[in-house]
């Protein structure tokens, strides 16, 4: 009996294994790469089958396991008929089958549905195997559509899918309706479970859904629509206006995705500027391909990482919640997709809130300000503390704003009347010298949550994490537990603080490991520690913020505070996740520092935020001052005499020792000696005169570059102020003076024109130009002041850029 032994991806293996059954005139042989490379048993009994095969159909995906495999095929190419697909092109080298066969096979299974993945078995039986079989040619199935799961059809026509989907939605079209992008193979193989419940859950809640289903990749050989063009195709009305108020899009491809390479392109980029027209929140769950629910529930994701969570993040995609993992199927290896249903009806929650702040009129919106602080430091040195951002400044800025925007807010006048409102308040959580009742008398509180209603928030937790908080900080809503005090608990009920500025609150992020006013090393627990909760407190802030003020979003200012860093999972969070927990279902926007990648990282996966970059602080160089300027005139008169005028460098060598000593650096240049390199402090003065004078100068030339040539931070970047004047010079050219090795760079021209290697000087800033006498150091820093000269004359010559400036202030935030 002819043999066909197939070893497949995973997302292939469960319709290919409903069409394997169906066939009974000759035996086939069914593996899921995925499960061989777990298994290293039915890897080894994977190998002995393809011994006895007459045929091997492989479609090639990204596991381990296939260089084994084809080490494999490999010996006994001679005597199989080999079938090798994949994404990659490169899989096809180890056919051995003409180019048409593999052609028509790849189409029976790039199409898909049952009948098609029957019909590629019967092919391959007939047209390598010789086997007088018949079969049929390759159903066409649509490659794109509008499906409901309640619908006998596939729509390809928006209009045609809205007018029927009029008549079976109880609420008319002025409701908030939302897109959903899926993919087409988990349509034609009816694994659609995870869609049908997000549909079902979103109808539920009186939104309208406009779902539809299309190939990853556009195809020209396969004649298939782009995901973009389908975005906007569906999504968008006649007038390019979006039709939807937000678009779940559950496939992981990007969506500029194509078959052929872009030449000069980027693929993320090709569908962001898709995404700009669209102009709604796009909300992408997590889907694991690789665990079992109950797999996630004890682990971490951490192959699903790549695929399912990272991709998606380079086109800014939101909501990162997980909302399906796989189940093991009866008989073979199927696995399906299962909907994580509290994780969905957490995801839709989340999207409702998304949906009500896009529809909600600014004047009715509600806001919250959270500023950092450090629990462990001085009150007033710390609160509202952020990298590289005045965030004080910064909320009086946006409030403004927002008044002009009509938001019912009346914000303070400036950064310092903000700070002063919020001390004089004491609107912060207790420390060592403030005291609870203190808080509440001079108007710090913004509420106070009694313990019952408190108690229905806590009681949402999983009883699991009930009992950690429980025994960390005591039974609700605190109590004095192994000597620590409960947490911001007045007369029975927890204190909220902060200042209100009418629909907009701000307040300082609740502490996150520390109790009472005592400060003796007992009652604190780790900023960052992975296994304590926070407090009572601390919940019972953000649950307030959700359920009894509403937040339409919260903006956490500036990098960074801890929500993010709570106990529980590094990705895909579950109900138990204290960053979860908190954040409940509020919208988060997170003022984050632009160069800090891997924290706003974890923020976005952890917390849930939506991140908004800001602009750094200027960047200047060091330049010399005080005594090192004087070292550096010293070096260069010495450079100028040494030959001419020994008796004159004698002397400068005893005053530049003295100026070395004098600025500390003694402490800081090392010189070869006796085999090995000391600080020069170290040395006697017996030893030093042993030292070549020489290797002293050069080391004081190297260490004054180091510091003259160095950028260093000039004040903090206030959220949405460009610099201005001098500052404007200095933070375009901090951009334009770094030289990586590209054609165009400021400096290497400037070095150029004036007859230097720019890689030479910045390698060798001790050395000695002959021309000019000056160190390399020195002609560096030249170079840096002429680029800012070139910088301040481009601006003068751009006539609309004051402008232009005007413009930017008129404008509220300008662009950050």
């Amino acid at each position: 009996m002819l043999t066909i032994t197939a070893i497949v991806w995973q997302s292939y293996y469960n319709g290919l294994f409903k069409a394997s059954q169906k066939i009974k005139d000759f035996r086939i042989n069914l593996y899921s790469a995925r499960i061989l490379e777990r298994d290293f048993s039915l890897l080894e009994c994977a190998l002995r089958d393809l011994e006895n095969s007459d045929i091997v159909f492989l479609y090639r995906s990204t596991e381990g396991i296939w260089e084994e495999i084809e080490r494999k095929l490999k010996e006994l190419r001679s005597k199989l008929k080999i079938l090798s697909l994949g994404n990659d092109p490169a899989s096809i080298a180890i056919s051995n089958v003409s180019p048409d066969i593999l052609s028509t096979v790849y189409r029976y299974l790039i199409v898909n549905g049952e009948k098609n993945l029957v019909n590629l078995f019967l092919y391959i039986a007939n047209r390598v195997g010789g086997m007088n079989i018949s079969y049929e040619p390759v159903e066409e199935i649509p490659w794109e559509g509008l499906y409901h799961p309640r619908g006998e059809r596939v729509f390809r026509d928006v209009e045609e899918y809205l007018e029927w989907y009029r008549g079976i939605s109880p609420k008319g079209e002025n409701c908030p309706k939302v897109g959903i992008l899926f993919s087409r193979l988990h349509w034609i193989n009816g694994n659609i479970e995870v869609e049908r419940l997000i549909i079902d859950e979103l109808e539920r809640n009186g939104v309208w859904v406009i779902p539809g289903f299309a190939y990853a990749i556009k195809d020209a050989s396969l004649g298939n629509k782009g995901m973009d063009e389908l975005v906007l195709e569906w999504f968008l009305d006649r007038e390019g206006r979006p039709r939807i108020d937000g678009l779940i899009k559950s496939i992981f491809f990007l969506l500029g995705s194509r078959r052929e390479k872009y030449e000069g392109k980027d693929v993320a980029s090709e569908g962001i500027e898709i995404l700009k027209r669209l102009n709604v929140p796009i909300f992408c769950p997590i889907q694991s391909y690789f665990k079992t629910v109950e797999e996630w529930e004890r682990e971490e994701l951490n192959l699903d990482i790549a695929w399912t969570i990272a991709l998606p993040e380079f086109e800014g995609v939101i909501e990162p919640i997980i909302v399906s993992a796989q189940r093991e199927g009866e008989e073979g290896f199927e696995r399906r997709r299962e909907p994580i249903e509290e994780r969905v009806e957490k995801f839709v929650r989340r999207v409702l809130r998304w949906l009500e702040l896009r529809r909600t009129p600014p004047e009715e919106r509600r806001v919250a300000f959270i500023l950092h602080n450090n629990p462990c430091a001085s009150v007033e040195a710390t609160v509202g503390s952020a990298a590289h951002l005045d965030s004080l400044e910064s909320v009086v800025k946006i409030l403004k704003r927002m008044k002009e925007m009509v938001y019912r807010v009346e914000p303070p006048e400036s950064g310092k009347e903000l700070i002063e409102l919020i001390m004089g308040r004491k609107a912060i959580s207790e420390f060592r010298w403030t005291t609870v009742g203190e808080i509440v008398e001079k108007g710090g509180a913004l509420a106070l949550v009694e313990k019952e209603k408190y108690l229905e928030w806590f009681n949402e937790l999983p009883p699991s994490t009930r009992q950690r908080v429980i025994e960390s900080w005591g039974e609700p809503p605190g109590e004095y537990k192994n000597g620590i005090p409960p947490a911001m608990v007045y007369n029975g009920k927890i204190v909220i603080t902060g200042v209100s500025f009418g629909n907009a609150v701000l307040m300082v992020q609740p502490k996150r490991g520390c109790a009472g006013s005592r400060c003796d090393g007992q009652v604190c627990k780790i900023l960052h520690d992975p296994d304590t909760p926070p407090p009572h407190q601390y919940i019972a802030t953000y649950k307030w913020l959700s359920r009894a003020f509403k937040a339409h979003c919260i903006v956490h200012v500036g990098t960074h505070g801890n929500l993010e860093f709570l106990p529980g999972k590094g990705v895909a969070l579950s109900n138990q996740c204290l960053p979860d927990i908190c954040i409940d279902t509020v919208p988060h926007l997170y003022i984050y520092n632009a160069d800090n990648p891997p924290e706003g990282t974890i923020a976005k996966r952890r917390s849930y935020a939506v991140l908004v970059d800001h602009m750094q602080t200027v960047l200047t160089t060091g330049g010399l001052y005080d005594e090192l300027l004087e070292l550096d005139r010293l070096l260069g008169e010495y450079e100028q005499v040494k030959k001419r005028e020994p008796s004159r460098a004698h002397i400068l060598e005893h005053l530049i020792i003295q100026t070395i000593r004098k600025t500390n650096l003694d402490r800081e240049i090392k010189i070869p000696f006796e085999g090995k390199r000391r600080v020069l402090s170290e040395l006697t003065e017996e030893e030093l005169q042993q030292v070549p004078f020489e290797l002293i100068v050069e080391e004081a030339h190297s260490r004054l570059s180091l510091i003259r040539n160095t950028q260093i931070q000039e004040g903090m970047h206030i959220f949405g102020r460009i610099p201005e004047g001098e500052r404007r010079v200095e933070f375009i050219y901090s951009i334009l003076r770094y030289d990586h090795g590209e054609e165009i760079s400021l400096r290497r021209e400037i070095a150029k024109l004036l007859g230097y290697d720019l890689k030479e000087i910045l390698a060798f800033p001790q050395k000695i130009d002959e021309r000019s006498g000056k160190s390399y150091g020195e002609i560096a820093e030249e170079i840096d002041g002429l680029g800012k000269e070139i910088i301040r004359e481009i601006l003068k010559e751009v006539k609309g850029d004051a402008l232009g400036e005007n413009q930017l202030a008129r404008s509220g935030l300008e662009k950050d």
